[in-house]
């Protein structure tokens, strides 16, 4: 009879672990979720197509305005203008078609 309560406590925790762990996934695809479409917003013709972070709160942006495309470096002080980017060939007929 001792054996069963140990069983059962023992499942009982490993099956709130388990609701622990869905609870952290599907807030991990949310949160997820909510920066791929807060990045793709556009606002008066500007967007931030990509971003990678390079640690210590300094990123590299690629934003896009009027077709064209500029990379930025940005970091808590300020944003800095590195240069332009060329759309590839396969690029610029993709944008043409639309």
């Amino acid at each position: 009879m001792e054996h069963i309560e140990e069983f059962s406590k023992i499942f009982r925790v490993i099956g709130f672990l388990g609701v622990l762990a869905a609870i952290a996934f599907f807030f991990n695809r949310f949160i997820t979720s909510r920066k791929k479409s807060l990045s793709s917003i556009k606002k008066n013709g500007i967007s931030i197509s990509e971003t990678k972070s390079l640690g210590n709160k300094q990123f590299l942006a690629v934003a896009e305005y009027e077709g064209e495309r500029f990379l930025l470096g940005i970091s808590p002080n300020q944003i800095q203008f590195l240069s332009k980017l060329n759309l590839s060939s396969n690029q610029r007929k993709d944008s043409n078609e639309c």
